[in-house]
């Protein structure tokens, strides 16, 4: 709770690419320093746009007017705008994968940085366990309001099918106009959705307690426990990621990095882990034309932790989330995320919103997410020795035939 109040308190909102965010990468260097200064500590610089609306705002609008320029007579405007639609409905289906597009290298960026700490066991270096926490805080939405959020498949997650349905209908109309009422109205709401994505991006920067100054916690935690009792043969990474709230970008260059070296590797990303019941997210994506899934590897690990901890309440759920395990997966990396959701709605609470400050966090979820990154490091650590143990008694089984 320490690491929480003084994230979300005493530094505060942390934009992508701001003041604020380098401020609690710096104090995540500091602290990891102060318990061991021997352990490899990398600094990995990048620079992050500020948003998301750069993404789903330019997309939306240039649907809209290109649905509209298909309501001309002739057929080949009708069929260049059908087919041109049709593209654009596959960007959006990997923009909503938190896939980069292709005016993304134009726009202006902010420094950033991930902060990427190796702690060694205690013997030779037989696995390794990467956990992953976001650094920054967003801004508040107006489309993840409880409310609104459930919806949000059907508004902004929609923006996929219409720029489908309105590219067939368009580029199918012919000179008598067949559907021109439909793809009218398919073109307004695109531009009602890019409106609505400029606006989504206009609201005040949040405090960030639970998404993410929570998940940063745990893995200090982790740390600490780790200064003291390292593992006996798996290597801990933990990386501090920056630009997660805008394009997931501290991920991106993390798993360009090292996605090669740890590719084999476990990956956790802790994210909002301080309010509500603990899971591991099944089925990730806020279109529901376009969702991502954890690796089947990492899912078997959350299901050893589940069975070897019931007291933690784990358990799989599908979850109306972005994140960085979107990156992740994109490299066919064995991750898995670790969150919380409310009982009541399905929904992570807070997210995004004014409301997430520290007096909402629940000091004992954060603890026992801290107890499941423990445990699946133990597990992970217990799988080594395992190995081990039966690469023995195949020597000596060797041996004994020979």
């Amino acid at each position: 709770m320490e690491h929480v109040r003084h994230l979300s308190v005493a530094i505060g909102p942390r934009p992508p690419g701001s003041d604020h965010e380098r401020e609690a990468a710096a104090y995540v260097h500091d602290l990891i320093r102060r318990w061991n200064g021997d352990w490899t500590l990398i600094n990995q610089p990048f620079r992050s746009v500020s948003g998301f609306r750069h993404r789903i705002a330019p997309l939306a609008a240039l649907t809209g007017l290109n649905l509209l320029f298909g309501r001309r007579k002739d057929g080949e405007s009708q069929i260049i705008s059908g087919l041109l639609s049709v593209g654009l409905s596959i960007v959006s289906r990997d923009t909503f994968l938190a896939r980069p597009t292709i005016w993304e290298s134009l726009l202006p960026r902010g420094e950033s940085q991930n902060v990427i700490v190796r702690i060694p066991p205690r013997q030779s270096i037989q696995r390794r366990v990467i956990f992953v926490a976001h650094l920054d805080s967003g801004v508040h939405r107006l489309t993840t309001h409880p409310v609104i959020m459930k919806h949000l498949p059907r508004t902004l997650g929609g923006l996929t099918i219409m720029a489908l349905t309105g590219g067939v209908l368009t580029a199918l109309a012919g000179r008598n106009q067949r559907w021109r009422a439909i793809r009218t109205a398919i073109g307004v709401s695109a531009l009602g959705g890019a409106a609505l994505a400029v606006a989504d991006e206009m609201g005040a920067c949040v405090s960030g307690a639970n998404s993410n100054a929570s998940g940063v916690a745990t893995l200090l935690g982790l740390a600490e426990a780790l200064s003291e009792r390292p593992l006996e043969s798996t290597e801990v990474v933990l990386a501090f990621t920056g630009g997660a709230t805008a394009v997931s970008g501290g991920a991106d260059i993390l798993a360009t990095e090292y996605g090669g070296e740890w590719h084999d590797d476990l990956w956790v990303v802790a994210n909002n882990v301080g309010v509500g019941e603990l899971c591991w997210v099944t089925r990730h994506g806020i279109s529901p034309y376009a969702h991502y899934h954890p690796h089947p590897d990492a899912v078997k690990v959350m299901e050893q932790v589940a069975d070897a901890r019931p007291d933690l309440g784990l358990m799989g759920k599908t979850l109306l989330t972005l994140d960085e395990v979107s990156q992740l997966r994109d490299r066919d990396l064995r991750a898995v995320a670790l969150m919380a959701y409310d009982r009541v709605t399905g929904l992570i609470p807070h997210w995004r919103q004014n409301s997430d400050t520290v007096h909402v966090i629940e000091p004992a979820v954060v603890e026992r997410a801290g107890h499941a990154l423990w445990t699946i490091a133990q597990t992970i650590d217990q799988t080594v020795d395992q190995a081990a143990v039966q690469r023995l008694v195949d020597q000596q089984t060797g041996v004994e035939l020979s």
